[in-house]
């Protein structure tokens, strides 16, 4: 059965200084970030990939590119697969902001929260029509092949919403590991989830 595997970059260097950077402000990958990006692309090697596509955000890009290159393949640039829109969130401090605002993020999954709209934040519905969206034309485009998504924690998230009934709490509570892979399986147009966080297994051992 043909597989579509989500991967989120690996880990930048908003990661680690725990800053909401969103779509627009640059954060590139750190030394160990391009690290889990190529033991990810050894993974892949196992399996036939025909298509890449891509984040526009650069930690996503210098992924892909890292990815790419141990394939021989190109990607192409899918914004559907953009990080969620931060609006005023942008360059805060996630324990700043939840320590103001509670947990804003998990309200962010239970969607139509006033001081999310109030920052601008994308609501999680818009994130899941584009990824919907996304996977619909997979299953045209890429109907007996292998297709890597590289992207970002919530558009990962999405996925995993369309296919299951996931409440808000478990949502939240399920974080996705950077440079991991989520991967499901299509039937018959049905998709079936088959993994989530798969990486290398000495990676289990330190995230």
């Amino acid at each position: 059965m043909p597989l579509i595997i989500f991967m989120r970059h690996g880990q930048a260097e908003n990661n680690v200084s725990r800053t909401l950077v969103g779509r627009h402000i640059e954060s590139h990958l750190t030394a160990q970030g391009k690290q889990e990006a190529l033991d990810a692309a050894k993974q892949l090697k196992s399996i036939p990939v025909d298509k890449v596509y891509v984040s526009p955000v650069i930690r996503a890009m210098e992924t892909a590119q890292i990815v790419c290159e141990s394939l021989g393949m190109d990607y192409e640039v899918d914004e559907r697969l953009y990080e969620i829109e931060l609006g005023k969130l942008v360059g805060m401090n996630y324990e700043e902001v939840t320590t103001k605002y509670g947990d804003l993020f998990l309200r962010f999954y239970a969607e139509h929260d006033p001081v999310l709209e109030n920052f601008g934040v994308e609501p999680f519905a818009s994130v899941k029509q584009r990824v919907k969206s996304l996977l619909d034309d997979a299953l045209k485009r890429h109907e007996g092949g292998n297709v890597l998504m590289v992207t970002h924690l919530d558009p990962i998230k999405a996925a995993l919403a369309a296919i299951l009934d996931l409440k808000p709490e478990a949502l939240y509570r399920w974080h996705i590991r950077n440079a991991s892979f989520t991967i499901l399986k299509h039937e018959r147009r049905i998709f079936t989830l088959s993994g989530v966080n798969v990486m290398p297994m000495h990676r289990y051992q330190i995230d």
